[in-house]
């Protein structure tokens, strides 16, 4: 007989969900493959979170197989290990995280496949008993997959779900995706073997039989209670417990992540199973392009476009700029050398913030505290609370806002000498509603003692890092994702706390402004006033009534919502008595869509162009 030839795949045209349900296991692997290198050529040419993703692709090609989606919910936490899922339900990955192509982590909006989306991680626990209290209330038939990974379990959002599903009547199905970066589990042959056993369809039938026949009568009742006591007692010497069954969920681990047979026949158990099961898969981060599966420090994490064959960034850096990231980095650094009594911490984000090497020259000083940022903020508040220890918190904008109660309970409430260095401010870019950075100042602003903060050049941020040295209260440094311009050698100057700058005296309207944008507008918009609004608070009042004379005042915030430090400073200027006219531009209070960052920027109407009209 003619063996039946494989069948092959073109992804450059949309998959068609329904083709994965007929193919066979050799068929689903050389799917696996080729969605693998889809997905390395889109993140090539369009930047991505690449490694999570390959090491999801094998599971993700097994769910889809396996379970009845879209009628089946699976939610991917953290949400960048979606790009299988995509495919997979039929959108392409061209054009991915640019203006008019998909986002790169899920998106109701974009299919019916996503029935949740999340940046931000450790939310899919929750979200999947929400989702499996809507489907039982509404007496539908339907699995709720919850797949978390990259260390996700580790955040304290989880661990609140897991404790809740202990007493949860509704199922739902955990996958953990354990690639070696977040959970170890119990193994061996009896644990396996016992653990596949008990979720058998037969065996959990026979259980159900037994159970009602014995507890019938108070003697049958009394020796169900003896054979249930024996049972326990044989599973303590036989089982090693675990966190999960010790919480009375079914458990099933050691499932290889890139065996679709075998993660199949997981499945398969779980889905038996009477109440919510956590199944532990293994999988290898980056797996099917060796850059990344070499890479055990993160740098293949997230990507800028790269060449395929070499790995190497396809942007050249330019020699004569730093990233913002990297001049705060090497501040941090050349700081840790000199003051033992300096603390430096960072929640999981230490590659992208360029301080990933600090971790083995100081292991006493410099903490990654994983993807617990409220727990980050607490541990910061301690150090620095005797004012002897200055502790230095290093967080992108878009995680520090899950420590609002923290920094303010913690940290502003104690006056504790704790500096937030906070990355990526401003525009979102290619990552889209989830990774804002343009909300701290308006929450920052509502929580008193934060001093607030962000510079214009690399000298500024120099001498904004100095104050923060010296200043023993909760300090607040903002800085976006780009770069700016090296400076030679910097001789140091002394910083006033709340100190604003007038770069040029122009003109009968004044523009005041803060960050890199002021060394733009002062290139750009000659014949005005531009005003460096260097501290956002406090704000420099005897600058501000210096202004008084202009019959304009324009208040510019291209990193910032309305609510931030335009409405700050415009209350200011009313309470001032300041009788000239005020006019106010900054990024409006939305959910900002991802693509590029000049593109945001003209669609939010904030440009230059936008800016003079207002004048």
């Amino acid at each position: 007989m003619k063996k039946k030839e494989l069948r092959t795949f073109d992804l450059n045209q949309p998959f068609n969900p329904s083709d994965i349900k007929g193919l066979r296991w050799e068929e689903l692997d050389l799917l696996s493959e080729e969605i693998r290198k889809n997905i390395i050529a889109s993140c090539a040419k369009n930047g991505g979170h690449l490694s999570s993703s390959l090491g999801a692709t094998d599971l993700t090609v097994a769910i889809h197989h396996y379970f009845d989606l879209p009628k089946d919910k699976v939610i991917f936490d953290v949400g960048h290990q979606s790009y299988a899922h995509k495919i997979l339900s039929g959108r392409s990955l061209e054009n991915l995280r640019k203006s008019d192509g998909v986002s790169g982590f899920q998106k109701r909006s974009e299919s019916e496949y996503d029935p949740y989306e999340a940046g931000h991680s450790s939310t899919s626990i929750s979200a999947a008993m929400g989702l499996a209290l809507h489907r039982d209330l509404n007496k539908e038939q339907y699995e709720v997959i919850a797949v978390i990974g990259d260390s996700s379990l580790a955040n304290g959002v989880a661990f609140e779900g897991l404790n809740n599903l202990a007493n949860f009547d509704h199922k739902i199905i955990i996958i953990i995706n354990d690639n070696n970066r977040s959970i170890s589990e119990s193994r061996g042959l009896l644990h396996r073997y016992f653990e596949k056993f008990r979720l058998s369809k037969g065996y959990l039938k026979s259980k159900s039989r037994y159970q009602r026949f014995l507890k019938k009568t108070f003697l049958t009742r009394w020796f169900y209670h003896l054979t249930s006591w024996i049972k326990r007692q044989f599973k303590k010497l036989l089982l090693r417990k675990n966190f999960f069954t010790e919480m009375g969920l079914y458990f099933i681990s050691n499932v290889d992540g890139h065996d679709i047979k075998q993660l199949e026949k997981a499945f398969n158990y779980a889905k038996n199973a009477p109440s919510s099961v956590v199944v532990h898969v293994t999988t290898q981060k980056g797996h099917g392009y060796k850059y990344a599966e070499e890479d055990y420090v993160g740098n293949w994490h997230g990507v800028g476009p790269f060449d395929i064959e070499t790995g190497k960034p396809l942007k050249e850096r330019n020699p004569y700029y730093l990233s913002w990231s990297q001049i705060y980095a090497q501040l941090l650094k050349d700081r840790l050398k000199v003051d033992e009594r300096m603390v430096l911490i960072n929640p999981a984000t230490m590659v992208g913030s360029c301080v990933d090497d600090l971790l083995e020259k100081y292991p006493d000083r410099v903490f990654d505290v994983g993807i617990s940022e409220e727990h980050g903020a607490v541990f910061a508040a301690a150090v620095g609370l005797n004012k002897d220890i200055h502790a230095y918190y290093n967080i992108y904008s878009t995680f520090l806002q899950r420590s609002y109660d923290e920094i303010s309970h913690d940290v502003a409430r104690l006056d504790s000498d704790v500096t937030f260095l906070i990355d990526r401010a401003g525009l979102p870019g290619e990552d889209g509603e989830t990774h804002a950075g343009i909300y701290d100042v308006a929450y920052l602003l509502s929580i008193p003692n934060i001093a607030i903060c962000m510079a214009n050049t690399m000298e500024e941020a120099i001498d904004l890092f100095n104050f923060s040295t010296i200043y023993p209260h909760p300090l607040a440094i903002r800085y976006p994702k780009d770069i700016v311009e090296k400076c030679g050698n910097h001789e140091p100057r002394e910083v006033k706390l709340g100190e604003w700058k007038i770069e040029v005296d122009d003109g009968d309207t004044a523009i005041i402004s803060y960050g890199p944008v002021i060394k733009h507008l002062v290139e750009e918009m000659p014949g005005y006033t531009i005003v460096n609004a260097m501290f956002i608070r406090p704000i420099d009042v005897d600058c501000l009534k210096s202004l008084f004379n202009k019959k304009q005042i324009i208040l510019y915030d291209i990193y910032g919502t309305k609510e931030g430090f335009c409405s700050y400073v415009l209350n200011y200027l009313i309470e001032l008595g300041y009788q000239g006219d005020i006019k106010t531009l900054a990024v409006p209070n939305t959910f900002i869509k991802h693509g590029n960052v000049l593109d945001q920027v003209k669609d939010l109407g904030i440009t230059f162009d936008d800016l003079r009209k207002l004048i």
